[in-house]
C-alpha cells in the first residue's frame, strides 16, 4: 500500500513537469480510454473495479488479459499499454530495465489453491496448471506438487494452460480432473469453499504481483491512488490476495 502511494507522488511530479504531452496523450481532458494489461490472476478483479475507476477517475479503462510473460513480450513489442499488472515481480523490473517503463511496485501477493470439484477417481482426466514459462502460479503450482502428492491423492498427469485462466477453464469444463490454480479465481468464480484447500505458502516461492507504470498520466495516478485506499486493499483481500 505504502508502495502504490510512492509511486503516485511521483507520477504527480511527472504530470506536473510535462503537462503538455500528457494532456495531448489524454485527449486534452482526461477522458481518453486508459490501455491495461493484466495478469489473469488479477484480471477479474480489475474488471469488477471499472466502473469505480470511470466514476473517480473520469476515464474508461480498457483491460486486456493474459498470462505475465506474454503481456510483458507485447509491451517489449511495442503494445501500446499505460499500465500493466503483472502476477511477478521479474517482468514488470525487466519492462523497467529495457526502458519501458518508470515506476513498479508490489500491488499484492498472489495465492495458490488445490481445486477438485469431484472426489478422486481413476479417469485419467489430469491435473491442470499455467505454463510455468509463462505464468508466475504455473511455477507455484511446480513448486507445491511434491508436498500435495504426500498429503492428497492427484491426477498423475498434467495438461499446461497458456496462463491461469485457461488452467482454470480445463477443470471448470470437466476436461482436467483438479488444478492447481489462482485463490483468486475461485473466488471470482464463486466455487464452493470445501471444493478447493490453500496451498501453504511455504511450499512455493512467494508470489509479489507487481505493478509497473508504463505511461505516466493523471489517469495512471489516479487509478494507483484508487488501488491503494483502505476500502479497495479490503476488496482485494477477499478477491484472495493478500496486499503488501
Amino acid at each position: 500500500m505504502k508502495g502504490l502511494a510512492v509511486i503516485a507522488l511521483a507520477l504527480i511530479l511527472i504530470a506536473t513537469i510535462v503537462p503538455a504531452f500528457w494532456a495531448k496523450k489524454n485527449g486534452g481532458h482526461g477522458k481518453a480510454d486508459l490501455q491495461i494489461a493484466s495478469a489473469s490472476s488479477f484480471a477479474p478483479f480489475l474488471q469488477s473495479l471499472t466502473p469505480q475507476i470511470k466514476s473517480t477517475c473520469q476515464i474508461r479503462a480498457r483491460i486486456s488479459t493474459g498470462a505475465s510473460g506474454t503481456l510483458a513480450t507485447q509491451i517489449l513489442n511495442g503494445a501500446p499499454f499505460d499500465l500493466f499488472f503483472s502476477a511477478d515481480a521479474k517482468r514488470p523490473q525487466a519492462l523497467i530495465k529495457a526502458g519501458k517503463g518508470t515506476a513498479v511496485s508490489t500491488y499484492a501477493l498472489g495465492q495458490l489453491v488445490y481445486w477438485q470439484p469431484s472426489p478422486p477417481s481413476p479417469d485419467g482426466r489430469p491435473l491442470a496448471l499455467a505454463d510455468p514459462a509463462l505464468a508466475p502460479y504455473g511455477i507455484a503450482a511446480i513448486q507445491s506438487i511434491k508436498k500435495l502428492k504426500q498429503q492428497y491423492v492427484i491426477p498423475a498427469k498434467q495438461v499446461i494452460g497458456r496462463n491461469a485462466a485457461q488452467a482454470f477453464q480445463f477443470v471448470q469444463s470437466g476436461a482436467a480432473a483438479a488444478g492447481l490454480v489462482p485463490l483468486s479465481l475461485v473466488r471470482a468464480a464463486g466455487i464452493d469453499e470445501d471444493k478447493y484447500v490453500l496451498i501453504a505458502a511455504d511450499w512455493y516461492a512467494p508470489i509479489h504481483q507487481d505493478v509497473v507504470v508504463l505511461h505516466p498520466s493523471k489517469a495512471t495516478e489516479c487509478v494507483l491512488v484508487l488501488l491503494a485506499r483502505a476500502a479497495v486493499q479490503a476488496r482485494m483481500q477477499d478477491a484472495g490476495f493478500k496486499v503488501p
